[in-house]
């Protein structure tokens, strides 16, 4: 019998990646199940496991033979693809949540963390934006999110489970390509590297941008306290305009070219209320305009080795 700590779903995925590195260098032992391919090197705290989190019984081999204390739960259908098929993502973003949760007590899980979004609020939603806002999504993707978080406070109210939700703003980072905040966001600095032209469709949104290493922090710290009164937290980084955050950027490549192209995007709202997660749990995002800029770019100059722990 082998006994990992931690069970990662989706770990394959950008933000997993991520946090599988964060977990493994805090000393966790990991197993990771996704749909992607391996990203690392083998390593003796990680079993990386391919395959498809809403199979119920594939699902459940994994529980019976590693025995996790806690579960988090990343894996997930992303925005675009969930408002094109709504019927696939209430399966995997819905159900699988719920069959998580249901194996997770089967199992004696310690605690599940559930990655939720900003984008259970309208855009318009009156800022600061406080969790109890919540719930007149806009998206489909908005929708399971919500949904999810509801199912997991409902068993936690019934004592069933320790759930904890986290709600970031617009994640960027490394290796993102998916999702329609991708385009003003992590795509601006992957185009300028690659020496493309960056098409901005709304140089004048105001975005509330998370990195992907403060993301993972405050996963780890809400997975780590002792006690989270509140369940849910949301987690902000820093404001800007996109055409601002594109001139940030350009400051560290220089050759950046953008062309103006106005379209309609999907929108969040801008100022989060994240008190909560900083005063109960202890969280703060570190790294905030340059900062985030600059590991972004080292982080992608050092290429996939990135992951390949060793």
């Amino acid at each position: 019998m082998v006994a990992l700590d931690v069970l990662v779903t989706g770990g394959g995925g950008f933000i997993g990646r991520f946090l599988v590195e964060k977990l493994i260098e805090k000393g966790y032992s990991v197993v990771s199940a996704s749909l992607e391919p391996s990203p690392f090197h083998e390593h003796p705290k990680l079993v990386y496991i391919s395959g498809d989190v809403t199979d119920v019984i594939f699902m459940n081999k994994i529980f019976l033979k590693y025995k996790p204390s806690v579960v988090i739960h990343l894996a997930a259908l992303l925005a675009d693809t969930c408002e094109n098929n709504p019927v696939a993502a209430t399966r995997v973003n819905i159900d699988a949540t719920q069959n998580l949760i249901e194996l997770s007590i089967t199992h004696g899980v310690e605690k599940f963390v559930f990655m939720s979004s900003a984008s259970v609020y309208h855009p318009d939603t009156p800022e600061p934006v406080k969790e109890e806002y919540a719930g007149k999504p806009v998206s489909y993707y908005g929708v399971t999110k919500y949904t999810g978080e509801l199912i997991g406070l409902w068993y936690a109210r019934k004592g069933l489970i320790d759930f904890r939700a986290l709600r970031p703003t617009v994640v960027f980072g490394p290796g993102r390509f998916k999702g329609p905040s991708a385009e003003y966001s992590s795509l601006i600095i992957e185009n300028a590297l690659r020496g493309e032209k960056v098409i901005i469709k709304n140089p004048e949104d105001r975005v509330n941008y998370i990195y992907v290493r403060d993301t993972v922090d405050a996963l780890v710290a809400l997975m780590e306290a002792e006690k989270t009164p509140s369940r849910v937290y949301n987690a902000g980084g820093f404001v800007s305009k996109v055409i601002e955050f594109a001139e940030l950027v350009r400051k560290y490549i220089p050759t950046l070219k953008y062309e103006i192209q106005p379209q309609p995007t999907v929108r969040y709202p801008a100022v989060v209320d994240d008190s909560k997660i900083r005063s109960e749990i202890g969280w703060t995002p570190k790294y905030l305009y340059e900062k985030a800029i600059e590991d972004y770019i080292e982080t992608y100059r050092k290429g996939s080795s990135l992951f390949k722990l060793s």
